[in-house]
């Protein structure tokens, strides 16, 4: 555990020195009014109606999100370095639970390591840590892991401390995120998985069904005290949003690909079609099934997208993605007894696959830079309180908000709304016609994109 820890920690302080330019952004779109101290009013209103005491995000019953920004603006105010540094520390917390998990089902920390270059560079990396509010995310995905860490403990060791920490992680991570729902299916699974054996099914049902017992009982006070909750749809479009998750997942870059980036994806797809023809042409048949039920799990952590489908919400799909990849990798080599072109063949491949997460990473902080044209509407509906309500957002933080729009020629709600249109009319990328907006572009992903 402690290289775990030492090993994400690392990758960590990697990536950062990469992206230290991003440390200074300020409060982006949601972050304006989400990070705040609030009062014991609002904090208890969030346990019996919506998560935002404002009303202008999305209706979900989520109590621990608000506390989780209520410490973020207490402790570190408008100091947007410790914000920031409080996101990292929040991520590394993640891959040190997830790399406690791998270690107790048995993969090795080559493999993890492999893991975690894979995942720190990947673009939903970037799209999670670089969004202020988006903590909240972070630390439901922590008490997921947890829970899947105490149900493997409990299924081994059969001590009732494990089962009530489970428990605890599973009843944290539902009253925080909708993510946690798939854990009644994902746990039995990656026990079947990892273990190879059904003869303590008894006790894995017994997991699921408590936990099922949790989640259907937040879904249901969900729908009965907040009017308009979210539910999941299965139209063809929440169906096409599941297909490009899960491909995603497994996609470093991400779904999306222009111009250059096109060949780091298909490089990228050609090893991976690649690697598992030859692992299945070699490996042993319980390492397939691991490999089949890895598949299986990548695509049951990818189901919340019939609700909405966000490019910053397969964290955990892409993790279990780069695990089957490095379960495939490792099997293939210790098959093919490490020779030397399957081992160049491997490096190579990690090699772009890193590449080209981190390409399509810095494209999703030039989409976050304050300069850019997208991110100006966004922060423009709450500083001009576009979304129909005012919204509470620290004077300080408006200030400095507003100051920086009309440093772009934004000073009205009028002209945050011509900006808008200009995007529209206006395609690619593009310096707009305004002499006084020269300064603003039009990224080339936007953030929001897959």
């Amino acid at each position: 555990m402690t290289k775990v820890v030492m090993i994400s920690g690392i990758a960590l302080l990697i990536w950062s020195a990469l992206f230290a330019s991003t440390f200074r952004y300020p409060f982006h779109w949601d972050d304006l009014h989400s990070i705040r101290p609030y009062s014991a009013a609002e904090l208890v209103s969030t346990f019996h109606g919506v998560v935002d005491p404002d009303q202008v995000e999305t209706p979900g019953l989520r109590p621990f999100s608000p506390l989780v920004f209520n410490i973020q603006g207490t402790l570190f105010g408008e100091n947007i370095v410790l914000h920031r540094i409080f996101m990292i520390l929040l991520m590394w917390g993640l891959l040190i639970a997830v790399g406690t998990l791998l270690l107790e089902l048995g993969i090795n920390l080559v493999q993890i390591g492999a893991v975690f270059a894979l995942f720190i560079s990947s673009r939903v990396f970037a799209s999670l840590v670089l969004w202020l509010s988006l903590s909240h995310i972070l630390f439901a995905y922590v008490f997921i892991v947890l829970t899947a860490y105490f149900f493997v403990l409990w299924m081994k060791r059969e001590r009732v401390v494990f089962f009530l920490l489970m428990l605890v992680c599973a009843t944290v991570a539902a009253f925080t995120r909708e993510e946690s729902y798939t854990l009644p299916a994902t746990l039995p699974l990656i026990w079947l998985i990892f273990s190879g054996t059904l003869k303590q099914w008894r006790r894995a049902l017994t997991a699921s069904v408590v936990i099922a017992v949790i989640v259907s009982f937040h879904y249901w006070l969900w729908h009965a005290l907040i009017p308009d909750a979210l539910s999941p749809k299965l139209n063809s479009t929440a169906l096409r949003m599941l297909f490009i998750a899960i491909e995603s997942s497994w996609l470093p870059g991400g779904h999306k690909m222009i111009g250059g980036d096109k060949a780091f994806g298909f490089l990228w797809i050609g090893f991976v079609l690649l690697l598992l023809v030859l692992f299945f042409t070699v490996s042993r048949r319980h390492v397939r099934w691991q490999f089949a039920g890895m598949f299986i799990l990548v695509g049951l952590l990818c189901l919340p997208a019939l609700g909405v489908a966000r490019a910053f919400g397969i964290a955990l799909p892409t993790l279990a993605a780069m695990t089957a990849l490095s379960i495939a990798a490792a099997e293939t080599n210790r098959q093919l007894q490490s020779r030397p072109a399957f081992v160049v063949l491997v490096y190579l491949a990690f090699a772009i696959g890193i590449g080209g997460g981190i390409r399509r990473s810095l494209y999703v902080a030039e989409a976050l830079r304050p300069d850019c044209a997208v991110r100006v509407t966004r922060d423009a509906e709450f500083l001009f309180d576009l979304l129909g309500k005012p919204t509470t957002i620290p004077a300080v933080r408006r200030q400095a908000g507003l100051d920086r729009l009309a440093s772009f020629g934004i000073g009205s709600a009028e002209d945050a709304e011509k900006l808008r249109e200009d995007l529209k009319k206006y395609p690619g990328r593009f310096e707009l016609p305004a002499q006084d907006r020269h300064l603003l572009f039009r990224p080339k992903y936007d953030y929001l994109s897959f």
